[in-house]
């Protein structure tokens, strides 16, 4: 009788526990299946917000000579053989550049077509000429920046063929107010075909021995305009979604680089390039975003 007792005392607890891990267990799987449907609610949400992208705003990028730098790779050898210029790779050369953003209604772009001593490039061995803009054109007026408005990064040359660019990779801020600490995060990497030496290695009379050289009739050619993802962002940009468009519509005088013969080059640094590098940045997100001051 007393083992019977005991038997069924020990079966008593044995159903009571069971009973308890059967509860705690059926607790979890319903703490488990509202987390996922929270989860799933939270996706749907997300998956809504990045559809409906409906904030877009242009804004304009103004880059001064000594904030924007072209860094080029050390070669197989630190000269390249006769100098060159033909002969550089620019495989891994970046760009690195930081300037002020504003309201593209403040800009004014107008033609500059040889209408100051900058625009001339008679002889760049004697004087300190330097040709025609880019695009022949360059901002009338430069409002004050305001320094939590601004525009920084770096393109690397992830693809070339020699002096010719192929494609990029490319990391910026577009910081938009709240003292420089609301930015978005983009990146930018694509086909991206652009020579920067071009008018200097194809145009044998740019530069040469002669007084006749007809470098200020020469252009540079404005790089392509290229796509950029937003993958996020600081302050109010936290957790932004979207694309950009950047294209650039001014820039630079000619490469200061000296050519000779079509057979050897050297770059003058004697001689720097002048004029502003003028983009403009098309958003779409789905963050708000401000109008530049």
């Amino acid at each position: 009788m007393k083992f019977t007792a005991a038997a069924i005392t020990l079966l008593g607890l044995t159903t009571f526990y069971s009973t308890i891990d059967s509860v705690e267990g059926n607790e979890l799987k319903l703490r488990a299946r509202e987390k996922m449907r929270k989860d799933k609610a939270e996706r749907q949400l997300q998956a809504n917000n990045d559809a409906g992208l409906v904030f877009s705003r242009g804004y304009i990028c103004i880059t001064r000579q000594q904030d924007f730098a072209f860094v080029i790779p050390q070669q197989k050898s630190i000269v390249p053989e006769e100098d060159r210029l033909d002969q550089l790779n620019l495989l891994g050369s970046s760009t690195i550049q930081s300037g002020g953003i504003y309201d593209p209604a403040d800009v004014q772009i107008v033609d500059r077509l040889g209408t100051s001593a900058a625009d001339n490039f008679d002889d760049i061995r004697n004087k300190q000429e330097r040709g025609q803009f880019a695009g022949q054109r360059q901002p009338k007026f430069i409002p004050q920046k305001d320094p939590g408005f601004f525009f920084n990064g770096e393109c690397v040359t992830t693809q070339a063929a020699g002096q010719q660019i192929l494609g990029h990779s490319c990391t910026f801020n577009l910081c938009l107010g709240g003292g420089g600490y609301n930015c978005l995060a983009i990146y930018a990497g694509s086909k991206f075909v652009f020579n920067p030496f071009e008018q200097v290695l194809f145009s044998s009379t740019t530069f040469n021995d002669d007084d006749n050289g007809n470098a200020g009739a020469v252009v540079p050619s404005l790089p392509p305009s290229y796509p950029g993802t937003i993958f996020g962002g600081t302050g109010l940009f936290v957790g932004a979604v979207g694309y950009v468009d950047i294209t650039t519509i001014t820039g630079s005088t000619l490469t200061p680089a000296d050519i000779f013969d079509d057979d050897d080059g050297v770059i003058e640094a004697v001689f720097p390039q002048a004029g502003y590098i003028t983009q403009k940045i098309n958003v779409v997100t789905n963050v708000p975003l401000p109008v530049a001051p």
